[in-house]
């Protein structure tokens, strides 16, 4: 499971799954009815012979392409490039004639660089994914009534869990793009790539997110306004190989539901996939000064009493307390904090039982549904995961964060 959860965990961070069965015919055909005129893709790099040998290896190959690109991008800014005079909201108006994706690239995990397909159709506010099928190597993810699942072609096993905890929306929500133009060191200049003379906006920027940092190589095509491609690293200054990097992206003004179907093999067994954190998370977790008490409380009365406590900071817009209920945010701004969705929330109908269970090396963890409306009078269904903590100092917990995205339902 833990190559399975890396590489889950690394498509769900674009904060991506595409099926063997899914026939390349009825891809080609659909694309052919649907595919939205886009920007030819610059043509790949072709190294002389005197590279052959050294480019053999695919790992080699992969990272010296990269490299190369970057570089290639970089001097293209630097030699014929002004700063932009383009704004991010062009490319928001542009991509909201669209419903749906087909994103290429690869995933640098810890096995080494593994080729990324995924497809992706967004819900009736183009900012979240509504459905989405994916492949990154062994990996399998696709989208169904509201439940992810997760087919491990390795152990042959789908792994199930609540709600829709896809990852895909970064790269075409207007909603993301306006966070990306709101970042602090967001750069955008013009250029021209001197190999087709097609001119491009790069974009750089960073943030420290909730799961760590990220920065981003961002790709515009000037023309039509809309993303052709990406690099992301888990890190503030690019530095090293990417960790993400989407070669190419194509728009659909929609898909049939059949692009994102997916049936594993005959027999297969289904699973609850476990609830886990991120290691690197536990640090911001264990400050004993965060969180409750939970002396004298089940779980289950805990879960309730810190999500009550939590959604009503987020209406009384109570940062301390949001910050010491929900440590993670300690690294957001106040300014971030605040365009979080959740400050949105106008009232709390109803905090579910726990859902499902899991531990980390912090002790158990629970995943625990919220049912909120918010100030536009939607109503969404909200999982949040809480982490219980045993010390010298008592038992207490504190809340995580979001597993998956928020599901509009009705009341």
């Amino acid at each position: 499971m833990k190559d399975t959860r890396y590489i889950s965990r690394a498509i769900r961070q674009l904060h991506i799954p595409a099926s063997p069965k899914l026939d390349d015919r009825v891809r080609r055909k659909i694309a052919e009815a649907a595919l939205a005129p886009t920007a030819p893709s610059d043509p790949e790099f072709t190294p002389g012979q005197v590279f052959a040998l050294f480019m053999k290896r695919k790992f080699i190959r992969y990272t010296f392409a990269t490299t190369l690109g970057l570089v290639l991008l970089v001097a293209l800014v630097l030699n014929h490039s002004t700063t932009s005079a383009w704004a991010m909201d062009q490319a928001i108006e542009a991509l909201k004639k669209y419903k749906a994706i087909h994103v290429t690239g690869y995933v640098n995990n810890n096995s080494g660089i593994t080729p990324l397909d995924a497809w992706a159709r967004s819900d009736s506010t183009g900012n979240l994914v509504a459905t989405g099928l994916a492949k990154a190597g062994n990996i399998t993810i696709w989208i169904k009534d509201n439940n992810t699942y997760t087919y491990d072609h390795a152990d042959n096993t789908v792994f199930v869990e609540p709600g829709i905890n896809f990852g895909f929306d970064f790269c075409f929500s207007p909603k993301l793009l306006a966070v990306i133009a709101k970042m602090k060191d967001y750069k955008a200049v013009e250029g021209e790539d001197p190999a087709t003379g097609q001119k491009r906006v790069i974009v750089t920027c960073s943030i420290q997110n909730l799961d760590g940092p990220e920065s981003f190589f961002v790709e515009f095509d000037a023309r039509t306004r809309l993303l052709v491609k990406m690099r992301i690293w888990h890190n503030l200054k690019q530095e090293g190989p990417p960790k993400i990097e989407f070669e190419k992206i194509f728009y659909f003004a929609d898909l049939p539901d059949s692009a994102f179907s997916f049936q594993p093999p005959a027999g297969t067994p289904f699973t609850n996939m476990p609830l886990w954190v991120p290691q690197a998370n536990l640090s911001l977790l264990s400050d004993p000064k965060s969180g409750i008490s939970t002396e004298g409380m089940s779980q289950e009365q805990a879960c309730q009493k810190i999500l009550d406590q939590l959604w009503a900071a987020f209406i009384t817009k109570d940062l301390a307390r949001i910050h010491q209920l929900f440590p993670r945010t300690a690294t957001y701004s106040d300014e971030m904090l605040r365009g979080m969705d959740d400050f949105e929330v106008g009232q709390v109908l109803k905090i579910g039982g726990i859902e499902r269970t899991g531990s980390s090396k912090l002790g158990p963890l629970a995943l625990v549904p919220s049912w909120i409306r918010y100030r536009d009078g939607a109503v969404r269904e909200i999982w949040m995961i809480v982490q219980f903590r045993e010390t010298d100092q008592g038992r207490s917990c504190v809340v995580h964060g979001q597993h998956g995205y928020a599901l509009n339902v009705k009341e």
